[in-house]
């Protein structure tokens, strides 16, 4: 079982690798990915026989407290339990740092290819899925208290991160109970939690204006007559096979109790911080999100729009910021549409080879 420890406490992160792209006539690209709430590194399976045609390494990682990665101890949890801003700063620091030292020791142990010269191949990419940015992004939020070894030893690999279908919460804006909010309905058992929840996550969505920055043009329901939902369409032993909702109840819910001013100070750091970005200079950042997503995804990427030219208007640089859409996507097509998913990643990372989108 491949595993690697992320700590001194030897807690572990287990992975799934497609290994290195046979016959690439280039450096490859490794392509970190990390999974969302609920739904683990499963969901993303069907990627797996498809990146080494892009001369695409995909590495798909459980983090903490889903399958056959470590468990968070009591003493980790105790620090999201509350809203002390300095306990979850905690906690996400550690998990940024987590993330970094996997990096490390992958591509220490798998000899993977630096980034170019050109910085247009080879190198790693880390993307987090949804919620998973929460758990990402602190890497480069908090990049100045990783140790200096480990940062030395990842800079001529971490090539850029991809933000892909993020909800607003990870911004720091107030989080509406339509969708995410019934994760925190302890009137319904966890079971139906989980169902109402893979409904409105997997929907597709046909929202008014997907660029009028308009909350009241976002569909909040889905439209009877849309494309059945990707959870809809899953044996129940297949999405037995994707989610861990004890992993919800034991520690993600907790994780987005901070204030919203918490996530917001994380998300300025790790991309609008002119300090922060001398950190891995080159990393760049993609924000990536789907047509047919539910309306907390769509205003999350209005929200990264806004905070750029803010930070333009203020004489900002940061990171580099791309925004790409997925179009006729829901929060699923890794699933729904994997060979039209790993051709548009391939694209974003540069990798695609043949015909163009």
């Amino acid at each position: 079982m491949p595993l690697i420890s992320v700590n001194e406490q030897g807690d572990n992160l287990f992975y799934e690798d497609t290994g290195a792209p046979a016959g690439a006539s280039e450096p490859y690209t490794t392509f970190i990915v990390v999974h969302g709430t609920a739904f683990h590194s499963g969901v993303f399976r069907r990627l797996l026989p498809l990146a080494p045609r892009y001369r695409i390494r995909l590495v798909l990682v459980n983090r903490r407290d889903y399958p056959k990665s470590s468990p968070y101890t009591e003493d980790d949890i105790a620090k999201i339990r509350g809203n002390d801003a300095v306990a979850h700063d905690e906690f996400a620091r550690e998990r940024g740092t987590e993330f970094a030292v996997f990096i490390r020791h992958f591509v220490e142990q798998e000899n993977v290819p630096k980034v170019s010269s050109d910085g247009k191949s080879g190198g790693v990419v880390l993307m987090a899925w949804s919620s998973g940015n929460g758990y990402t992004l602190p890497m480069l939020s908090y990049a100045d208290s990783i140790p200096a070894d480990t940062r030395e030893a990842i800079a001529p690999f971490l090539r850029s991160f991809m933000i892909f279908d993020a909800p607003r919460w990870i911004l720091g804006l107030p989080t509406l109970e339509h969708g995410f909010g019934v994760l925190r309905d302890d009137s319904l058992t966890l079971e139906e939690r989980a169902r109402r929840f893979s409904e409105w996550v997997g929907a597709y969505y046909t929202h008014a204006s997907l660029s009028s920055r308009d909350m009241n043009d976002l569909q909040l329901v889905a439209d009877a007559k849309a494309r059945t939902g990707t959870t809809l369409t899953m044996s129940a032993d297949d999405e037995r096979a994707v989610t861990c909702y004890d992993a919800v109840q034991r520690s993600e819910v907790a994780a987005r109790t901070a204030a919203p001013e918490i996530y917001a100070e994380r998300v300025r750091r790790a991309l609008f911080d002119d300090t922060l970005a001398q950190y891995w200079p080159k990393c760049s950042v993609d924000v990536v999100w789907c047509e047919h997503s539910p309306w907390a995804i769509v205003d999350g990427v209005w929200g990264f729009e806004r905070l750029r030219k803010k930070a333009d208007e203020d004489g900002i640089k940061g990171r580099q910021l791309k925004v790409f859409m997925i179009p006729g996507a829901n929060h699923f097509p890794h699933w729904d549409e994997p060979e039209k998913t790993m051709k548009f990643f391939a694209k974003v990372l540069g990798s695609l080879v043949g015909p163009k989108l």
